[in-house]
């Protein structure tokens, strides 16, 4: 692996430890895990529907900077303070699969998140041609 394999994201917040947002192996991308966290570094919403669309803004952003899109997601997993609170996080996948596939979706309940107020995780793989 080599520099040229590591994803760069502007406008999302840097990462809080040594990690990548997002590593292209092949045509394959591995995502780092993203809360909804903003730029800022601020928690976004209160309610799983709230984190949902942010957490999926900035995985689109992460997305977007390695030249791809919800479109090429193929594996979500999701790591949830409170795995009852699922169907809110379903609703808001819906609208941002709408007229997509369904990628292949694993859902964890967690003990503990990084930061306080934290309701979910997500990391996704994504698979895409470059020709």
């Amino acid at each position: 692996m080599g520099l040229e394999d590591i994803v760069l994201v502007e406008g999302l917040c840097p990462p809080p430890e040594p990690y990548s947002y997002a590593i292209r192996a092949g045509d394959t991308l591995y995502l780092a895990g993203q809360v909804s966290m903003n730029a800022d570094g601020n928690v976004v919403g209160e309610t799983v529907s709230a984190q949902a669309r942010q957490v999926w803004k900035n995985i689109s952003s992460v997305l977007a900077a390695a030249g791809s899109s919800i479109a090429d997601v193929v594996k979500v997993t999701y790591y949830m303070q409170d795995i009852r609170e699922i169907a809110d996080e379903i609703q808001v996948r819906k609208e941002v699969f709408a007229g997509r596939p369904y990628p292949a979706v694993t859902a964890i309940q967690v003990a503990a998140l990084g930061l306080q107020g934290l309701k979910m995780e997500v990391d996704v793989i994504a698979v895409t041609t470059y020709g």
